[in-house]
């Protein structure tokens, strides 16, 4: 039976959390709404729709906490990347989500900022089943940079983004992976409220002098 100490600081926990969407089925929708469009359209820019009421946990932006929200579930599992890590953060996702705690090589959703970002050790899926790869989320300040050129499934002719805060090398490990589709990564950058998605099938090439 919990004691009297452990009740209380669970108390606490409770009513110090931050609060999650103001309605949590209307704001994830709207919010899940966003993400298909920008898979469906990569590299073109998505706003993800305001949320009164909703807190991001420190060191959470309200961009990646509304995904975190709307992707998460007790299905699935989290890995939160260097600064990103904190008992605050990862306690909000537990909470809001009932998302399970995995190890990097192993979670179905791993988050990171752009300057700690990695393909090194995700998991991409195998030819058989490809959907086993995850889904790398990375909040970054800056959407520009040098160019990356897009081609593929729902881009017309190419389609032109910046290095979004992203090291050049990250991007010349996702264009090696190219070979290995329909293995990958799919990525959901978010920068603020805006958001770009680069579905694995998005094949990129880097601009001369990126």
């Amino acid at each position: 039976m919990m004691n009297t100490t452990a009740m209380t600081a669970s108390a606490e926990l409770l009513a110090s959390m931050p609060r999650g969407f103001a309605d949590a089925t209307h704001d994830a929708q709207a919010v899940f709404r966003a993400v298909l469009d920008a898979l469906a359209r990569p590299g073109r820019l998505q706003t993800l729709p305001a949320s009164d009421g909703l807190q991001a946990p420190a060191p959470l932006s309200r961009g990646l906490t509304a995904l975190l929200l709307t992707l998460l579930d007790a299905e699935t599992s989290l890995h939160l990347e260097g600064p990103l890590a904190s008992d605050a953060a990862w306690m909000y996702a537990r909470f809001h989500t009932g998302v399970q705690r995995a190890a990097r090589e192993a979670a179905d959703f791993v988050a990171v900022r752009a300057p700690d970002a990695s393909l090194d050790g995700l998991r991409q899926g195998t030819d058989e089943a490809p959907q086993d790869g995850i889904t790398l989320i990375v909040d970054t300040t800056t959407l520009a940079g040098q160019s990356l050129v897009l081609r593929g499934p729902g881009i017309e002719h190419t389609q032109r983004i910046g290095l979004c805060g992203l090291p050049a090398a990250f991007w010349q490990a996702r264009i090696a992976q190219q070979r290995h589709f329909p293995r990958g990564v799919d990525l959901l950058i978010v920068c603020g409220s805006q958001l770009i998605a680069i579905p694995r099938s998005t094949h990129l090439t880097l601009e001369a002098g990126a």
